[in-house]
């Protein structure tokens, strides 16, 4: 049934279908931020729909059950359950690809040094099973050659051979596959559009190159790519789903829960992922979101708990318990990790920026070529040193474990060779730091956490062998009056896992998140109290620094739109951002032929519409989606002309034939059906287009006096595209969070701090001169212990 009006004839369409249709074109807009005020009362409205729907289905008129009624019910138990049956399925299979992405990565990791003769699929592990300790022969597993010189170059051409079959298969199938993905993930979740970066082909290569990349020793990690990994699981699960594919709001609901989830698998922390996601991840958390958060991270662990990729029951290799307590006087040793970690993440931030441009603007096109060469660098390197020629989370449960029960292993706890190990630990230390700064950002899977780890882990477990070495110099003095002479003192493991959480937390920013995960890891409440002091430590260095997390840098790197969580201090008005010279729309007087210049001539997303040329009179707000939707389907219905005249405000004639039931936007993308109306035809006599229902005739507006920085929460709080600077009715400008971010990368908010580069050469004068400082002391301890 149609409805013939003055000018052009309308059709009644069903809202569904129309809100769909313009999702389907929103769908190409790459590279664009979502309009969450528009997204929530497009939201709102369908919640508005399905309740009446809802009603319609009512008892019969005794009160008896009906058909009807009892389907009704069904459905609603059914929606309700939904969400939670999206959850389950995307923690299962986060799950399910944990488990696979663990046992792959263990074989082509050991098979760079050899191989299993009972059967060519079992890594070392398993090939040794029956093997009760590290220094037992195992005639099952053969080495690649007995020659040093052999086994060495074999093990770097395995190093190339991943290196290159992962860069390769990352170029030519799924670019976004490459680095870690927090810091893009970061920017979906604040409403950012990257078309195909959570898709199958990126979840599929992703999946596929991880285990090459860990395997062929590059000093990057694959806890930021599981979390990659684990939202694109969530984005295809939830895209199965209409409910969440046509909502942007819910479908980042899905993708912040599975960031939860990746998080959980990759540390066995499914707490640890909640306040990952919380504290990193998501700008604005609700308390739904948390719970939908938690239960997907406990799925996901429950079920790499029981596919046991290790079977040793520990979800992650580097897993360990401690059966001793720390003493007090050991807080000063805690502090000085803490000071690394926030050393640390200060240089590999600054540093690992400086190659990102030289990455870009030099080696753009020859990925392939640069992870390849890394990994044959890594691996000459590395082979000749025992803490890097082996896997970082191997390397890691060796340096946290105690030397009792099993942690003694290549002689680390022997007394007689603790020097030349500490030596060994330092110089990895500072030999992965430079590799971690080079590689992280190679166009190949490459997180940075479990390499930050492992830095921080070699330099504790240092600064613990030499605290050990202090105590057996000195048993007697003040200092070590609390340790009870039975029973050893000291546990350089505790240092290891304290210098890892330091690292980690310096070079992320991230504090509560980074002091659950090393809990749950360990499983030790005895040690919460010194993580903590070393996190604080780490924080305050960092703050003092004025150092942002690798992964905030890296957003601001590529300018993405995304502001950030810290408050800035601009004492400036909104009016010193906005843009003034603005592409409008005339509520009356204009052509469609005008439309479309207007349109050809510029990309801008959005139009102001004001009374007419001579007065700037606001009357709302239109975006270009829309205007293009309406003029497509009024010309492909051959009804209108270019010289058509184009109604952007309703008219006193309108009154009769619209009735709008909701004026929460005075959109027709935000109503009910009945004004959900779509052009279908024109008369012969066509003399004008009326485009005002698809007008937003209550946009945000704000004073041009109005501070920049409420302006930027409004932004962060209620993400809205672009918002109008007004004054008195009178249209002055509009801001975008672009526009925010261009003036944040000119201006210095007050109270922040940047360093030039002789202030960073200063860092890394202390730096050096630390470590000769305790090489200098650890030689001169030798010494002594050598006299007495």
């Amino acid at each position: 049934m149609h409805m013939t009006r003055t000018g052009v004839q309308y059709g009644r369409l069903d809202n569904r279908d129309y809100e769909e249709e313009i999702e389907q074109i929103r769908r190409y807009e790459d590279f664009t931020t979502i309009d969450w005020i528009q997204d929530s009362i497009v939201e709102r409205n369908r919640r508005i729909r399905n309740a009446k729907e809802a009603q319609a289905a009512h008892r019969g008129p005794r009160g008896e059950i009906t058909p009807v009624w009892v389907w009704a019910q069904f459905w609603r138990f059914l929606s309700a359950g939904e969400p939670w049956l999206v959850i389950s399925l995307v923690g299962i299979f986060i799950g399910v690809n944990a488990a696979l992405i663990s046992i792959i990565t263990e074989w082509l990791s050991d098979i760079k040094m050899g191989y299993c003769t009972d059967g060519w699929w079992l890594n070392q592990q398993f090939c040794c099973w029956e093997v009760e300790s590290d220094e037992e022969f195992c005639p099952s597993w053969h080495l690649w050659s007995t020659a040093t010189p052999a086994r060495w170059i074999i093990y770097v051409i395995f190093a190339a051979i991943f290196s290159f079959v992962a860069a390769h298969l990352v170029r030519s199938m799924a670019k976004y596959a490459a680095g870690s993905g927090i810091s893009e993930i970061k920017c979906i979740l604040a409403g950012f559009v990257m078309q195909g970066f959570l898709g199958y082909a990126t979840f599929f290569i992703k999946s596929l190159t991880l285990p090459l990349v860990i395997a062929s020793g590059l000093s990057v990690g694959k806890e930021g790519p599981s979390v990659h990994v684990a939202c694109c699981i969530g984005a295809i699960v939830a895209s199965w789903f209409q409910r969440f594919s046509r909502s942007q709001g819910k479908m980042r609901e899905i993708i912040t829960a599975a960031s939860a989830a990746g998080v959980a698998v990759a540390f066995g922390s499914p707490i640890g992922g909640v306040l990952f996601s919380i504290e990193e991840m998501s700008q604005m958390f609700r308390i739904k979101t948390m719970w939908r958060s938690f239960v997907c991270a406990l799925v996901a662990t429950f079920t790499l708990s029981v596919m046991n990729p290790f079977r040793t029951g520990k979800l992650v290799l580097f897993q360990v318990t401690y059966s001793r307590d720390w003493h007090f006087f050991e807080i000063i040793f805690f502090i000085i990790l803490g000071i690394f970690g926030g050393l640390y993440g200060a240089f590999v931030v600054k540093f690992n920026m400086q190659v990102a441009a030289f990455r870009r603007k030099h080696l753009a096109t020859h990925g392939v070529a640069e992870a390849v060469i890394l990994a044959t660098l890594t691996a000459i390197i590395g082979y000749f040193n025992r803490f890097m020629r082996i896997d970082m989370t191997e390397m890691m449960s060796i340096l946290f474990r105690e030397c009792e029960g099993g942690g003694d292993h290549d002689n680390l706890c022997q007394m007689a060779v603790q020097w030349p190990m500490a030596n060994s630990l330092l110089l990895a230390t500072f030999i992965r730091m430079g590799l971690v700064v080079i590689s992280y950002g190679a166009k190949v899977p490459a997180g940075i956490f479990v390499p930050s780890m492992a830095v921080g882990a070699t330099f504790g477990r240092m600064v613990g062998i030499m605290v050990k070495a202090m105590y057996r110099a000195y048993p007697h003095s003040g200092i070590f009056a609390v340790c009870d002479p039975d029973a050893p003192c000291i546990t350089p493991g505790t240092y290891a896992f304290l210098g890892a959480a330091a690292a980690l937390s310096g070079v992320m920013r991230i504090t509560v998140t980074v002091v659950v995960i090393m809990f749950e890891l360990t499983g030790a409440l005895t040690y919460i109290l010194p993580t903590m002091i070393v996190i604080l430590v780490t924080k305050a260095v960092g703050d003092f620094l004025g150092t942002r997390g690798i992964a905030d840098e890296a957003i601001r790197f590529n300018d993405y739109p995304i502001l950030e969580k810290e408050e800035h201090g601009f004492d400036v008005s909104v009016s010193e951002v906005m843009k003034k010279d603005l592409d409008i729309l005339f509520a009356s007087g204009m052509l469609v032929s005008d439309v479309e210049r207007l349109l050809g001539s510029t990309n801008v997303k959005g139009f102001p519409i004001v009374a007419s040329e001579s007065s700037r009179t606001l009357a709302g707000y239109m975006g270009r989606t829309e205007l293009r939707y309406v003029l497509d389907k009024a010309q492909g219905v051959g009804g209108i002309s270019p010289n058509t005249s184009c109604a952007f405000t309703r008219q006193a004639s309108d009154q009769e034939d619209f009735v709008l039931s909701d004026m929460t936007s005075g959109s027709a993308l935000g109503v009910e059906e009945e004004v959900a109306t779509e052009l279908i035809e024109t008369s012969a006599t066509i003399d004008v287009l009326k485009l005002w229902p698809w007008v937003n005739q209550t946009p945000l507006t704000v004073s041009p006096r109005l501070p920049l920085e409420i302006v930027t929460q409004l932004f962060k709080r209620m993400g809205p595209r672009v918002i109008l600077v007004e004054e008195h009715g009178l249209l002055k400008g509009l801001v975008t969070v672009k526009d925010v971010l261009r003036f944040n990368a000119t201006e210095q908010p007050i109270g922040d701090r940047n360093w030039d580069a002789g202030e960073l050469e200063g860092i890394l004068d202390v730096m050096w001169n630390w470590a000769v400082g305790i090489a200098e002391t650890s030689m001169e301890w030798y010494r002594r212990l050598i006299r007495r």
